[in-house]
């Protein structure tokens, strides 16, 4: 089929998911954001992007504004950072074996719009043997508003390792639908780390949709934190884990204002072997309602294990926190398992901490910080670093 063929056939399929709403979260009418006129010249917001932890001294770097190009490149051996577009153009066979494999155009309106009317994203290779541990940088900013639907791709070759970190946000006075699609290929034997910070505005929607495939002995581990006030947001990222392929997935979910967020993962144990982790933590402020879904799917006949792990801290009388953890097992072989909380900040805890000298601000800090540390383990030290950083900021935020 050639490539002309394929994308008719794709676009096809998107305009049967136009009308589809995600079966998770709060609908959101697309047509605003898609009839959406600028008035203002896009333009990145540094300042902004690095809150979010862009470090725009990265020698492997993606940068896009709104649906517009700003910047790529690659300066790492055995490292190829491109545009979607670019790869496609240059690489019309092979991309045929990436773009829209894992995730369906027409799962919902939101895959629709990014197929249909989507610009830009990365195309991110890690070739074979190649193990990097400084990070490859990429930032998704909207600056004047309306629809980014960026389409991104990331294939680790064979025995590949790398570690990916991606700033989302907006500019503060910008309303927009954020649909972001990602398909991550990991290859045998490879390792990819994959850190994404959001940080929106009051009036933002936020559906981005992931699919991860881990081929045997690969793994895929994942960092997540909404450390803003953002409209809605709805995401659900699917890991698909082969012979003793490992999963890890941690989100930490920050509830301001009236924000409604139904987030969760879910892990697919197919191969004999293979393990998953699926951690969250929640907080609740103001009239925040958080929904916290994950889910462990085993498949394989063979031997598998997964852990799910909720637990949610209510710092408000009016905030609502749910969480749902799903096990389903077509297997005696598996071995799953999941515990989930939710609950306030222990009076005597505060005290305590009071009394060593604490203010009480300070003391509430303290335990936030606590509640939402994650040991997130194979991190490089220096993603570590700001990782606790922005738990800091998230836990200020918090008060």
């Amino acid at each position: 089929m050639g490539l002309k063929s394929w994308y008719s056939e794709i676009l096809e399929r998107a305009r049967q998911g136009l009308e589809k709403p995600s079966p998770y979260g709060s609908d959101v009418d697309v047509v605003p954001y898609l009839e959406y006129t600028a008035r203002k010249e896009p333009k990145l917001d540094e300042e902004r992007a690095r809150e979010v932890g862009v470090d725009f001294s990265a020698r492997a770097v993606y940068m896009q504004v709104d649906q517009a190009y700003f910047k790529y490149l690659s300066k790492i051996p055995g490292i190829e950072v491109k545009s979607v577009e670019d790869f496609v153009e240059e690489n019309p066979d092979e991309a045929k074996e990436y773009l829209w494999k894992l995730v369906d155009p027409a799962q919902d309106k939101y895959t629709a719009v990014a197929a249909l009317k989507g610009r830009g994203g990365f195309f991110i290779r890690v070739k074979e043997n190649t193990r990097v541990e400084e990070p490859i940088m990429t930032c998704m900013f909207m600056s004047v508003g309306g629809l980014q639907a960026p389409h991104n791709v990331v294939v680790l070759e064979k025995n590949a390792q790398a570690t990916i970190f991606t700033g989302c946000t907006i500019a503060p006075e910008s309303f927009g639908l954020h649909a972001a699609v990602s398909e991550f290929y990991v290859g045998e034997g490879a390792e990819l780390r994959y850190v994404m910070v959001h940080s929106w505005n009051r009036v933002t929607h936020v559906r981005p949709r992931t699919a991860v495939q881990v081929l045997r002995d690969g793994k895929y581990v994942s960092y997540y934190v909404n450390m803003s006030r953002v409209k809605t947001l709805q995401a659900y990222p699917v890991t698909m884990l082969g012979e003793n392929a490992y999963g890890f997935s941690a989100s930490i979910l920050l509830g301001l204002g009236d924000s409604e967020q139904d987030v969760g993962s879910a892990a697919i144990l197919s191969g004999g072997g293979s393990r998953a982790e699926l951690v969250s933590r929640i907080i609740g402020r103001d009239e925040s309602k958080i929904v916290a879904r994950a889910k462990i799917t085993a498949n394989s006949k063979e031997r598998t294990k997964g852990h799910i792990e909720c637990r949610g801290l209510l710092l408000s009388e009016k905030a609502v926190i749910r969480t749902i953890p799903e096990l389903e097992s077509l297997s005696p072989e598996a071995e799953l398992t999941h515990e989930a909380a939710i609950g306030k900040l222990s009076e005597d805890e505060v005290n305590y901490l009071v009394s060593r000298g604490f203010k009480r601000e300070e003391a509430v800090g303290i335990l936030v910080r606590g509640f939402i540390s994650i040991d997130v383990k194979g991190l490089p030290p220096r993603v570590k670093s700001h990782i606790e950083t922005l738990e800091r900021v998230v836990a200020e935020r918090a008060l």
